[in-house]
């Protein structure tokens, strides 16, 4: 049986509390996703086609093992709401040996990656270029890894403000780094997309070592322990690990298909992906601030599942999807009636080449701005599910929708229809029923049986 409610739990207050710095979090992760791909837009139209491909494909191997890492946030969540502090400490650190594990097989996907890229089809100069940038994003993406589950000892409690501090940190060092490096100066000569990837590991770097230092304050060794709980505890990794390895194997289907969709573009002609990347990056500054807020429900869900309070997980949930869904209106109509505002910064119609992309680009606005009313919400759903332990449901439906639906349409569109405007209608389409799939999934309410942590 749920516990009484307090006043202030599951409102509007409390969730925009734990929101606002996750989401200045993930888009200063946008920002600085965008100005290195606007550098590289300016340094040339072939680094601008692959840095999408190469990041996607890096990002794609990568967010399973993120997933796993990451999914000790729902863990400390619950185990705050149920006030064990010891359990907080133990998670944190089940959460670091995951992501040390994971980091191994990271490694071990580059010679796949490479094999992916040569068999795409791209253009020589772009796929060169590809092989480049997803090899030296892939090395050091043990930085990114472990910043999760310290990011999850304060994520997981609601304290977000040290996350968005780190994050906004490394993804400034990130950016200036990326403009020394890819035009050169400084003595070092212009290193073009490789400089874009150097920066980007030295911005995650920065980021963990943040972190790092907080985590393990004087403050939190006493008041945590966080520093005596470091040993193996086999019984909660391998709970992690069976919570976590459905919610990373759905975003990591999720996430390649994406890539899929993206690396199927690219045979079409190198006009077409070039203005899909475009339209990728410019969907990243809508897309990560919704992420925020989807880390914010799934922190709340959590919490008040962990405190046996249902009802107030589910009320928070709500509160969620409607922030999201405000947000997401404001950002489509934008999309859909200035679609210029945003496509102009990469280039110029005076350009041979651009004056083809970019008014392709601008139609695949228009579509992007019905996606994005979507998507928003079904990821809030999505998250809400994932805070409550309802894991194997998301990768599940996930495969259904992406590997049976999306992808073969995606592929016709491509091979057969060789239209760029028809595949981004298919993900339109999937986003859709994605919103669908986990909105029903949510309100049937068979998430609130779930038993996610044992005290």
């Amino acid at each position: 049986m749920s516990s009484a409610r307090k006043e202030g739990e599951g409102s509007f207050r409390e969730l925009l509390s734990v929101a606002y710095p996750l989401v200045i979090s993930t888009a200063s992760g946008t920002v600085m996703q965008f100005v290195n791909r606007l550098f590289l837009a300016h340094y040339s139209p072939e680094a601008m086609a692959a840095c999408v491909p190469g990041g996607i494909l890096s990002f794609t191997f990568l967010s399973f093992f993120m997933g796993l890492a990451s999914y000790t946030n729902a863990f400390v969540a619950q185990y705050f709401g149920s006030g064990n502090r010891e359990k907080i400490s133990e998670s944190v650190w089940q959460g670091i040996w995951l992501a040390v594990f994971s980091w191994l097989f990271m490694l071990l996907s580059i010679p796949l990656g490479l094999l992916i890229i040569n068999s795409a089809g791209h253009d020589p100069a772009v796929s060169v270029l590809e092989r480049q940038y997803f090899t030296v994003l892939t090395v050091p993406s043990l930085f990114s890894l472990l910043a999760c589950p310290l990011a999850a000892f304060y994520t997981g409690r609601g304290r977000t403000l040290i996350v968005m501090a780190a994050n906004i940190a490394g993804n400034a060092v990130c950016v200036l780094m990326s403009w020394w490096l890819i035009f050169g100066g400084f003595g070092i000569g212009p290193l073009g997309i490789s400089g874009a990837g150097i920066a980007s590991g030295f911005g995650q770097f920065f980021i963990f070592l943040i972190l790092l230092f907080a985590v393990f304050s004087a403050r939190n060794r006493k008041m945590y322990n966080i520093s005596g709980l470091w040993k193996f505890n086999g019984s909660l990794f391998f709970r992690l690990v069976r919570f976590a390895i459905p919610s990373g194997f759905g975003t990591f289907i999720d996430v390649a298909a994406y890539g899929a969709f993206i690396f199927l573009i690219g045979s079409i002609d190198k006009y077409s992906l070039a203005a899909s990347n475009i339209v990728v990056s410019i969907d990243s500054i809508a897309f990560m601030p919704v992420l925020g807020i989807g880390m914010a429900a799934l922190t709340l869900v959590g919490k008040y599942m962990g405190a046996g309070k249902t009802e107030v997980a589910e009320a928070a949930a709500y509160k969620a999807v409607l922030v999201s869904m405000t947000y997401a209106t404001c950002v489509a109509f934008l999309f859909y009636f200035f679609p210029s505002f945003f496509v102009n910064i990469f280039g110029s119609g005076n350009n041979e080449e651009y004056a083809v992309i970019l008014p392709l680009a601008r139609r695949l606005m228009h579509i992007l701005a019905f996606a994005i009313l979507l998507d928003g919400t079904g990821i809030v759903f999505a998250d809400a599910l994932r805070g409550a332990g309802d894991t194997l449901f998301q990768m599940v439906s996930t495969v259904v929708m992406a590997v049976f639906i999306y992808m073969p349409l995606v592929w016709f569109s491509v091979y057969r229809l060789h239209s760029v405007v028809t595949a981004w209608w298919v993900y339109c389409g999937y986003i859709a029923v994605y919103f669908i799939c986990f909105m029903l999934r949510f309100r049937a309410g068979a998430w609130k049986k779930i038993v996610l942590v044992r005290s």
